[in-house]
């Protein structure tokens, strides 16, 4: 026996599309790998990327990692890394509130000067929606954008 539950309109998962970018002064290959699992500790405070598979958090499809504790623990997976093209994909599930589908590209521009654009697509669930949604409104991701510039820029300035 099945039953059908019926929600109200802030009960349904809602979904946002997010992409920006910015520049760094380094080249597309130095810039690729502060978006691997292990490249953000350099940048991100308090990222701590533990194994699912395999035995280490490696930067290659089918990559699995959890990351976060508590409630913001979130399960990560590689689907895709393109050294070529630097161009890297992954799927984020945080049981509780949401799932994430994100892409890094890092475009090479001039000789020592790269373009990053970060896309992301936001899937809100449960409690929580519109804070979460909140921090992917045009002006916040603008914001995040702007301080993942300057983390990585001291990341690479401190080498």
């Amino acid at each position: 026996m099945s039953s059908l539950a019926v929600t109200s309109a802030m009960d349904r998962a809602q979904q946002i599309h997010c992409t920006g970018g910015f520049d760094l002064d380094c080249d597309a290959h130095t810039a690729f790998p502060f978006f691997s699992p292990e490249g953000e500790r350099e940048w991100v405070s308090n990222w701590d990327p533990k194994p699912v598979f395999p035995d280490q958090v490696a930067f290659t499809r089918d990559t699995v990692f959890r990351e976060g504790k508590g409630a913001h623990e979130a399960l990560w997976t590689i689907v895709e890394v393109d050294w070529q093209i630097r161009r890297a994909e992954y799927v984020r599930l945080a049981p509780a509130s949401h799932s994430a589908h994100i892409v890094v590209e890092v475009e090479s521009r001039e000789s020592n000067r790269c373009h990053v654009v970060v896309s992301y697509v936001i899937t809100a669930f449960g409690e929580g929606q519109t804070r979460l949604l909140d921090a992917f409104s045009e002006d916040a991701y603008a914001a995040k954008m702007r301080e993942w510039k300057q983390r990585i820029t001291a990341c690479l300035a401190n080498r």
